[in-house]
């Protein structure tokens, strides 16, 4: 990157701050800002400068991927801990140190899984195994339904409504 005068770095400094080229140019001391300020933004060595300044301010407000994974991986290992502030009638309960429960580190987990690939058998065991489970819980369903029909509850539960319904108590009597 080529060096910049002492002129061309305030501009810079100063477009960066305010986004105004010529109200950079004024305040980094040039004659007639207006023109200026453009013509500094079209040459390659202050227009390299500034990219460079505002991708590095970039990088630090925004969270890389890496980083993102190591700190879903400190939450799954339970290694971060937090401080809680619990409100009751007595105060305030402060909780030092307390570690990622069961359900975060799952989450942490899962997080994670979702960036790596499995590899295509793994896919067909797992979309296999929620087949499997789907199946077993609409078994489960079914006989629950059989058993309620069978013992007749269903049907004096239905037929409480409908007396309900009409005006009646529930108690499925007919009124004499």
């Amino acid at each position: 990157m080529a060096k910049l005068t002492e002129k061309q770095h305030r501009f810079a400094d100063e477009y960066i701050r305010l986004g105004n080229a010529t109200e950079a140019a004024r305040l980094a001391g040039y004659k007639k800002p207006n023109p200026q300020g453009t013509e500094n933004l079209a040459k390659p060595s202050i227009k390299s400068y500034i990219n460079g300044v505002l991708e590095e301010m970039a990088s630090k407000r925004i969270m890389q991927a890496s980083e993102a994974m190591e700190l879903l991986t400190t939450i799954a290992r339970g290694e971060m801990e937090e401080t809680m502030y619990i409100g009751t009638s007595d105060g305030v309960i402060t909780i030092e140190d307390k570690k990622p429960d069961i359900n975060q580190r799952t989450t942490a987990l899962k997080e994670i899984l979702k960036r790596y690939p499995i590899d295509r058998e793994g896919k067909e065991r797992l979309l296999q195994a929620q087949a499997d489970k789907a199946t077993a819980e609409a078994a489960l369903a079914k006989n629950k339904a059989d058993k309620l029909t069978q013992s007749g509850k269903v049907n004096e539960l239905l037929q409480s409504l409908l007396d309900v319904k009409s005006g009646g108590d529930g108690s499925g009597q007919a009124d004499v």
